[in-house]
């Protein structure tokens, strides 16, 4: 018995049949869990021609790029949006200074209230640093007698 051999193609010779990059024609293979007939030298793989009809059937009916529709953009439509940006812009920095002069507030009530608790912590050092003196003379008054303290 003869085999009849049908014709194989490898990724790159399918990419230049269907006007397509190699990297399109793997990405399209690998997408669609699609194996190789057969492996050749240096890990060439080889497809057989049902591959070949899938993505013939694929490529023909997909839409090429440059029949994809385009719009001409006109120069009032580009102005319109860029006012349009402008003002979204312009309010943005609005909000964001009203954020500010807030943050300004707090950092001025922080301040304050900092100044007060520096000026409560003196207070309360120069009360401790008085306290041993008053005990000072608490003490020596008890040394000495009445009359002493009298006169002294």
């Amino acid at each position: 018995m003869v085999k009849s051999k049908s014709k194989t193609y490898t990724t790159s010779e399918l990419a230049k049949i269907f006007n397509i990059s190699v990297v399109s024609a793997s990405r399209y293979i690998v997408k669609h869990n699609l194996k190789p007939v057969k492996t050749g030298s240096h890990n060439a793989k080889y497809y057989d021609q049902a591959v070949y009809q899938q993505m013939k059937k694929y490529y023909l009916n997909k839409p090429k790029a440059s029949e994809k529709q385009s719009h001409s953009v006109s120069k009032d439509d580009i102005i319109e949006q860029l006012q349009a940006r402008i003002k979204d812009q312009s309010a943005t920095i609005e909000l964001l200074k009203q954020q500010l002069a807030i943050k300004d507030e707090q950092i001025s009530t922080a301040n304050q209230i900092a100044d007060q608790a520096q000026k409560l912590d003196l207070t309360t050092h120069k009360q401790t640093d008085k306290q041993p003196q008053l005990i000072e003379k608490s003490e020596n008054l008890k040394e000495h007698g009445f009359l002493y303290n009298l006169f002294h």
